[in-house]
């Protein structure tokens, strides 16, 4: 999916919670306007994939009840950037390079890599 359809994608997904919330009373409008403006503020086209994955988990810091929108998106680029790492290290097995695997490893385990 191309950036500018995964952007959409989100949009629709967040357009759907506020719908659902708003017909059942759980929201009011004045605060799914700010959702709302929060939303086209954050994921004003163009966006690039990366800036898409960054500004994702933002979303739902002042209004939790998107994270039924972010968290896929939070779990897809962390497969993602999983796979990457794991298909590195292999590589770098395959290569005779163990230690400097583990130490990759160790990096993308402790959040500095």
């Amino acid at each position: 999916m191309d950036p500018e359809e995964y952007r959409k994608k989100i949009e629709q997904d967040i357009l759907k919670i506020l719908e659902e919330k708003l017909i059942s009373g759980q929201m009011d409008a004045k605060r799914a306007q700010a959702i709302a403006r929060m939303v086209l503020d954050k994921l004003y086209p163009p966006l690039t994939l990366e800036q898409i994955y960054a500004i994702a988990p933002t979303l739902d810091d002042e209004f939790s009840e998107l994270s039924r929108a972010v968290l896929p998106v939070i779990n897809e680029h962390d497969e993602k950037v999983r796979s990457i790492v794991v298909q590195h290290v292999e590589k770098l097995i395959g290569s005779g390079k163990v230690d400097e695997a583990y130490k990759e490893l160790k990096e993308a385990t402790s959040g500095k890599g």
